[in-house]
């Protein structure tokens, strides 16, 4: 830290700091208390809940249950009765049955609202009473038909009692206050007494009907009855005062004197044997001790009585439920309201502490936000435009002396420190991309010398297999410029080559062809006819040429890449597919992403795959909003699609008003093109025919300017392969109609235009120079190639063909027109044919013409003897003008051509 003063640090110790005030704020323990305190209530409230559960189950399900079962007992002895008696006790029976159903079915319809509540325990035991209870209707089914037995009812209502007796046994015990345990027991206890003094009635019931008493019903009589007594005696001291002092009245009071009386006969009773003074034999006394009618009038008191106190203790114990948790939830919300207060105080404190904080906080996050979302991309862009940058100018931060301020403070250092950082990388990247534009200037500059000297010695060379390796060499320095200007676009600048009128698209498509590596692989098919506007010649030649480039690399040596054109409505659809190896789902889509959004250079300089031709083809299509797409070959290649927009397509009136395309020669096939090897032939697609005089494939000469060196700068030699295919005899000035490609005067069946003889270049080529100079992007001596010959002229100007040396006579005729014969074992002393004579305007580029003709039109005509003298005089020294300027500007470009190799 630096260091401060005495009065600073002992301002420091006055102010509250950060830390100092979030102790301060009792927010943390405020809520720790408050969490502590909600698990405590959660607890008590919890517990009370569930005892207000109980002390309801208890008092809507429990006693009304047990009260309930009591018409069951009822129905258990009626139903004794009826097996013994059908016919008089058949209405009791159905009255007390219906009576059992009702009440049994509201104690199932109050099981609903507790089965959620209840615990797993309770929830099995609710459902065995259910189940067992609903057994009965098969045991009724049975008395009804007459096929049950007294032992099977008492069975099965003894079953039903017996579940119903544990369902009230699992609820006491599983109550959630303790004090309300001990009278819950007492009342199941209580049910189960009445339960064995109903079983007793049971048991005498049929003795009542029958009036017999055996042995077996006395002994199981005395089994009850004792078990009621010794049940009752044992939950005496355990339940509560006032159903103890109710038990007593019970005990003490006649009824239950009289109960135990006849209970007392009953047991005791003998059975008595005499013998019959008529018969003799001996009769065995089973009566009954006690009248029915005597035992109805204390057994029902005494029940009733029973079952009010068992329904009083269950009352008493919903009651302890409720007091417990009344008081629970008293404590549950009276605690809670105490943390509240104390919460909400311990919170208003923090929250006035804090405000201060808080506030300063969100106007140092706004203040960062500003400047992060305003000021650094405004800066960014700055530097993106390599406009000049002072990161000690940033505006710093609102600062203060705690710890909010020292944040400020490191923001604006980090901030400072990043600024520097990205004007450094600005300045790097800028450089670097003023190092490339440079290398890709001098590269370029270095090229075209070499195109001007390849040009001149394909001039001045005769022999032919080294003017086929001087043409491998040309095409080579073809594509080295093409790799040059790549560096220039991914730079931000514009290649060298321009065009300013509008050229015919097949020529555009011939020069892109020319530009790419294995040009001889390339099947040209149908092409529209249409003329793209000169800004964008160029562009679309170098597109095109990377995407056949690419086509040919990636795809077998033995298949043809297939290039066509087809006008839509939204333009003009070029498409290149080859048969190669293809892409995978995931490279189509990040090739089409990097198409359909080209990415800055230095995303370009980090990916993994420098694929600078995808990178060249986004950046052009970008420029000119030309949509180009990758897909998937039926073939198992890739197949590029290019949609020119209609914006970059000439009207007819545009084509024919800047005599777009070479109209004194027609349409010309561009050496490569179309090469040998075709589908159609050795020839090329075209297939040319076999001759026997003319020149080798292999040895054809450069295109001219007309199509090929305006569009590609510079024609593509024949493949090496082809030296051995025979060119078709020469064609004469007239055009041949085909599929738009045909050969023309002066060229070869293939394309390839014929090397004239040294010496043989007119006038009217050196005039068509001016248009391929340097301001156009062409090379200046491009244009003196062979020009077609008028149609006056012999048939040696005509095809401006010659025979090589040493290879056997040629087919070039004299200058009067009649054959000669020529090569190394011709029998003139020079079998070079005559110059031809020059006729105005015969050669004359049609860019150079008056009236500019069609871009498909035919030759012009030559002029005529009875043609204006003071006009061709006109036009001779139009054309001397044009020649003196031409000489100048090669002269100032050589002149810059040295400077620049002369820089360091």
């Amino acid at each position: 830290m630096r260091p401060r003063s005495s009065v600073e640090s002992a301002k420091r110790k006055r102010r509250a700091s950060i830390r100092r005030r979030s102790r301060r704020a009792v927010l943390l323990p405020a809520a720790a208390f408050v969490a502590l305190w909600l698990t405590v209530s959660s607890y008590l409230v919890l517990n009370a809940v569930q005892m207000v559960g109980a002390a309801r189950a208890l008092d809507e399900l429990s006693t009304p249950a047990a009260v309930s079962l009591v018409s069951v007992m009822d129905e258990r002895s009626q139903t004794v009765a009826y097996l013994e008696n059908p016919e008089e006790f058949r209405g009791q029976l159905e009255e007390t049955r219906r009576e059992s159903d009702k009440l049994t079915q509201e104690v199932f319809d109050r099981f609903e609202p507790f089965r959620n509540l209840a615990s797993d325990a309770i929830r099995e035991r609710i459902a065995d009473f259910e189940t067992q209870y609903r057994g009965i209707d098969d045991i009724r089914a049975e008395v009804d038909e007459g096929t049950a037995s007294r032992e099977e009812v008492l069975r099965d209502y003894n079953r039903v009692m017996t579940v119903a007796a544990n369902l009230f046994d699992e609820q006491s015990r599983g109550h959630p206050e303790p004090t309300a345990i001990g009278p819950g027991l007492s009342a199941t206890n209580t049910f189960r007494v009445v339960d064995l003094l109903a079983q007793s009635d049971a048991q005498l019931t049929r003795s009542f009907a029958n009036g017999n008493l055996t042995h077996e019903d006395q002994h199981e009589f005395t089994r009850l009855s004792s078990s009621y007594h010794a049940i009752l005696d044992s939950i005496r001291p355990f339940m509560s005062d006032a159903q103890t002092a109710k038990l007593e009245t019970l005990m003490e009071s006649r009824d239950y004197q009289r109960l135990v009386e006849f209970e007392q006969r009953i047991v005791d009773r003998e059975i008595s044997v005499s013998t019959d003074p008529l018969t003799g034999e001996e009769v065995r006394d089973t009566s009954v001790p006690v009248g029915e009618e005597e035992w109805r009038e204390v057994y029902v008191p005494v029940k009733d009585a029973l079952t009010d106190i068992g329904a009083s203790e269950s009352y008493h114990a919903a009651d302890l439920q409720t007091q417990a948790a009344t008081l629970a939830l008293s404590l549950a919300l009276g605690g809670t309201l105490g943390v509240a207060l104390l919460g909400f105080a311990a919170i208003s404190i923090a929250v006035r502490t804090t405000n201060d904080v808080v506030a300063r906080l969100g106007r140092l996050r706004d203040e960062t936000d500003q400047r992060a979302n305003e000021f650094l991309p405004n800066l960014a862009e700055r530097l993106r435009r390599n406009e000049p940058v002072d990161s000690t100018a940033i505006p710093p931060l609102t600062a203060s002396d705690d710890e909010i301020g020292e944040v400020a403070t490191a923001f604006d250092k980090a901030q400072r420190f990043a600024v520097d950082a990205a004007v450094r990388q600005a300045e790097l990247l800028h450089g670097i991309n003023r190092v490339f534009l440079n290398i890709a200037h001098r590269s370029q500059t270095l090229i075209h010398r070499q195109l001007r000297l390849l040009d001149r010695l394909e001039r001045e060379q005769e022999d032919p297999e080294q003017l086929t390796e001087l043409f491998k060499l040309d095409h080579l320095a073809t594509r080295s410029r093409r790799n040059a200007e790549n560096l220039l676009i991914l730079g931000g600048e514009n290649p060298g080559r321009t065009w300013h009128r509008p050229m015919p698209l097949v020529d555009v498509l011939r020069g892109a062809i020319s530009e790419s590596g294995d040009y001889t692989r390339v099947d040209r098919q149908q092409i529209a006819r249409v003329a793209l506007k000169g800004p964008a010649v160029a562009d679309v030649i170098h597109l095109v040429a990377e995407l056949v480039d690419n086509a040919t690399t990636f795809s077998p040596p033995h298949s043809q890449v297939r290039l066509s054109s087809e006008q839509v409505p939204n333009g003009v659809v070029v498409e290149i597919e080859d048969r190669g190896l293809g892409m995978q789902e995931d490279e189509f889509a990040a090739a089409n992403e990097i198409l359909a959004n080209p990415p800055e250079f230095d995303v370009m300089r980090l990916n993994e795959k420098m694929r600078l031709g995808l990178f060249v083809v986004s950046r052009l299509a970008k420029r000119h909003d030309i949509k180009v797409q990758l897909r998937s070959s039926p073939y198992g290649g890739v197949q590029a699609i290019v949609l020119l927009p209609a914006e970059l397509i000439a009207t007819e009136q545009e084509a024919k008003a800047a005599g777009a395309g070479a109209a004194d020669t027609g349409e010309r096939a561009l050496p490569g093109a179309n090469g040998a090897g075709g589908p159609n032939g050795s020839g090329g697609p075209n297939g040319a025919a076999a001759g026997t005089g003319g020149e080798r494939a292999g040895t054809a000469p450069r295109a001219d300017t007309s199509a090929g060196d305006m569009l590609a700068g510079r024609a593509a030699p024949a493949d090496a392969e082809d030296d051995d295919a025979a060119a078709g005899p020469p064609t004469t000035g007239a055009l041949r109609r085909g599929d738009g490609l045909s050969p023309e005067a002066g060229h070869t069946a293939t394309g390839l235009p014929r090397r004239a003889a040294p010496g043989s270049t007119s006038a009217g080529a050196g005039d068509a120079d001016v248009l391929s100079g340097p301001m156009t992007g062409g090379r200046g001596t491009r244009a003196r190639r062979a020009a077609p010959a008028p149609a006056s002229a012999p048939a040696s100007a005509s095809n401006g063909a010659r025979t090589a040396p040493g290879t056997g006579t040629g087919s070039a005729p004299g200058a009067n027109g009649s054959t000669g014969t020529g090569g190394a074992g011709g029998t003139g002393g020079d079998s070079r044919p005559p110059l031809p004579k020059r006729n105005p305007q015969t050669h004359l580029a049609p860019q150079l013409h008056q009236t500019p003709p069609s871009a498909y039109s035919t030759p012009a005509a030559p002029a005529t003897e009875e043609e204006d003298r003071s006009e061709r005089l006109r036009r001779n020294m139009a054309a001397f003008q044009q020649g003196t300027r031409r000489g100048r500007l090669e002269g100032q470009q050589r002149q810059n051509d040295s400077d620049k190799d002369s820089r360091p």
